[in-house]
């Protein structure tokens, strides 16, 4: 099994994703035995972006106790950081947001990239690889394939990126190949 920090917390929003308890456990045990207490809530924070808040306070309440200190991080600046990940995209994905509701715009500049995505400690890249999975397992394919463009920009190889593809636990191949054609396509387009 691929034991990388970032697949297992991909592993962990399969898990959410899919109401599999079994799975979570099994994926929350690894995160806390091979990395830290940290890593596994960091990973089901970043989980709620795709699986939504009562499937986290739900895996919370599962996995509880958490015997790491709990603190509340301080909010990072979400425009910067969505910038960095979308590159020379961000004005355009963000004008987007702002013009079909400045409400979720809102959301996703200070939530989830100022307050999930900022105060991680999971690396740039890490999320990056952990969102592309659970994204795509979500359907989400283009915002799946604006997340493989961020990896490669942060120094993800298409190796790695198949390698994970090919491994994680998809509900059908169709999500699969969705995948394995963005990466080609994101790779093989810009070389």
């Amino acid at each position: 099994m691929n034991n990388n920090k970032y697949f297992l917390a991909a592993q962990l929003g399969a898990a959410i994703h899919n109401d599999d308890d079994i799975a979570l456990t099994l994926a929350a045990d690894e995160l806390r035995h091979s990395h830290s207490e940290l890593a596994l809530l960091d990973a089901l924070r970043l989980s709620h972006l795709f699986c939504g808040i009562p499937k986290l306070i739900r895996s919370l309440n599962l996995l509880a106790p958490f015997h790491c200190e709990l603190q509340t991080a301080e909010v990072g600046n979400g425009h910067q950081l969505f910038s960095e990940v979308y590159g020379d995209d961000a004005e355009v994905v963000l004008a987007h947001l702002a013009s079909t509701d400045s409400i979720t715009h809102q959301w996703v500049v200070n939530h989830a990239y100022g307050a999930v995505f900022a105060t991680s400690s999971y690396s740039l890249l890490e999320r990056e690889m952990t969102s592309i999975l659970v994204l795509s397992l979500g359907n989400c394919h283009q915002q799946a394939l604006s997340h493989v463009r961020a990896c490669k920009r942060h120094g993800a190889t298409a190796t790695q990126l198949l390698a994970d593809a090919n491994a994680f636990s998809f509900n059908d191949n169709e999500q699969r190949q969705r995948l394995v054609a963005s990466i080609r396509d994101t790779f093989i387009d810009n070389e």
